[in-house]
């Protein structure tokens, strides 16, 4: 009797097993994507690294095949801002990196709320840059983006 409900035991573990193979094997994994979303938060105006670290990212990501856009986001917007064209670290203009990142093909876009918390209306924005929509937004994360944060 012992014997039999070990074995018993074992065959339910055995078919547990199996099952849960099959189930995971059945479900849907996230395609890869290529798609990088640098998430520009850092205020430039207190230390332009962070910024600059984020662009260069992208303008690599850019160099390799990779689709690329530059959210500006919170107090990246700052970047917009009057006098922000005077923006450096390491004798680097900040603003001329990002424009590098469209140039080479990338998109820059911003948050229409944190452009109006800050003062920012679109005439201050590039014309090369982007208001960014709420649907845009979100197709772009139902694509599966990696996205880094700065």
């Amino acid at each position: 009797m012992k014997n039999m409900r070990y074995l018993i035991t074992a065959v339910l573990v055995v078919s547990m097993l199996t099952a849960c193979e099959d189930s995971s094997s059945t479900q849907k994994k996230p395609e890869a994507s290529n798609e990088l979303i640098i998430n520009l938060t850092s205020d430039a105006t207190i230390s332009a690294h962070g910024s600059l670290m984020g662009i260069h990212l992208a303008e690599k990501a850019l160099d390799n095949g990779l689709d690329v856009m530059v959210f500006l986001n919170v107090n990246g917007v700052k970047l917009l801002q009057p006098g922000a064209d005077t923006l450096v670290f390491h004798g680097e203009n900040i603003l001329q990196a990002l424009d590098k990142v469209v140039e080479k093909g990338g998109e820059v876009r911003v948050c229409p709320h944190c452009a109006e918390a800050l003062g920012i209306d679109k005439s201050q924005i590039p014309a090369k840059f982007k208001m960014q929509e709420e649907k845009a937004m979100m197709d772009k994360l139902k694509s599966n983006p990696t996205v880094f944060t700065y």
